[in-house]
């Protein structure tokens, strides 16, 4: 001790100072060294410290698979930033945000992210005026014009609740031909509902033509057959004028059979088209995402 306050006099130092400048230098050595040394243990395993979902993919914008409750348990099969892929003990696989578990991950400052913030989206919807398209022999109210239209306007509201622009080829009962029914914009979305003599076919079916539109049918098909509780009748490829007239992505959507007792019931349902155009916008979200 006497040495040492010996080396202060000689040097005319005060102890406290020196100290004190002492300890913060070993203190932001520690932090530097933390820093540079890479944390390369992942953990295996992950419990819920709240309610939560998981998710078709790493963000918040994928579909819901199911609800998991606080406590549940899972193991990590895949890590992307701070979303983890998880399996539980029936082998069902989903995607969860590592700020609602064990792993004392912080939240994203916004992990609502709006992917169709400014994108133009161009709706079609099929028919019009003179051209009724389908029309059920069930409800004499029920014809496909109308039903494109009412779908394409409420897909509208919600696009436009996102950040998008929306641009319609028809905003009324009108006719409008099908070289027409195009325009500049990302995407392009023609809206219909099919019918047969036959009242048995029914379901979704997503068509497209070029062979650089058929990632976007395929995103919109599975993330409508999601939330859809109509049948799946696959993503096809077509010669429809409206579709092969664009490079652009561009599909047409048969949303139901008219002709389909069952289907042309869930059409004229408000509630359940909110259900189906969720799931194109979710297909739109993810769509622009990657």
């Amino acid at each position: 001790m006497n040495r040492i306050n010996l080396w202060f006099k000689k040097y005319k130092l005060k102890p406290i100072p020196v100290i004190s400048v002492a300890v913060i230098v070993i203190i932001l050595l520690i932090v530097l060294i933390k820093m540079l040394i890479p944390n390369d243990v992942e953990p295996k395993s992950l419990s819920m410290i709240e309610d939560g979902e998981l998710r078709t993919g790493p963000a918040a914008y994928y579909p819901i698979i199911f609800e998991v409750k606080d406590g549940d348990k899972f193991e990590i099969t895949d890590r992307k930033g701070k979303w983890f892929e998880v399996t539980n003990d029936d082998n069902e696989k989903g995607w969860i945000a590592g700020w609602h578990t064990n792993l004392d991950i912080k939240e994203d400052v916004n992990p609502v992210a709006k992917p169709l913030k400014g994108k133009t989206i161009i709706l079609d919807p099929g028919h019009g005026g003179g051209d009724q398209g389908a029309s059920s022999s069930k409800h004499k109210n029920v014809t496909e014009k109308e039903i494109t239209l009412k779908t394409a306007q409420e897909l509208e509201e919600m696009l436009k609740s996102e950040g998008a622009k929306v641009k319609m080829t028809r905003t009324k009962d009108e006719y409008v031909k099908l070289k027409d029914r195009q325009g500049d914009g990302d995407v392009f979305i023609s809206i219909h509902n099919d019918a047969l003599d036959s009242s048995g076919p029914h379901g979704v079916t997503v068509y497209y033509h070029h062979d650089t539109q058929q990632d976007f049918a395929k995103t919109l098909h599975t993330s409508i057959n999601q939330k859809s509780i109509l049948s799946d009748r696959g993503v096809r490829n077509e010669n429809f004028q409206v579709i092969r007239q664009t490079k652009m992505p561009a599909v047409l959507l048969e949303l139901g059979y008219i002709s389909n007792p069952t289907d042309e019931d869930l059409i004229a349902d408000r509630k359940y088209r909110h259900i189906v155009e969720t799931g194109i916008v979710d297909g739109l979200k993810v769509y622009f995402s990657n």
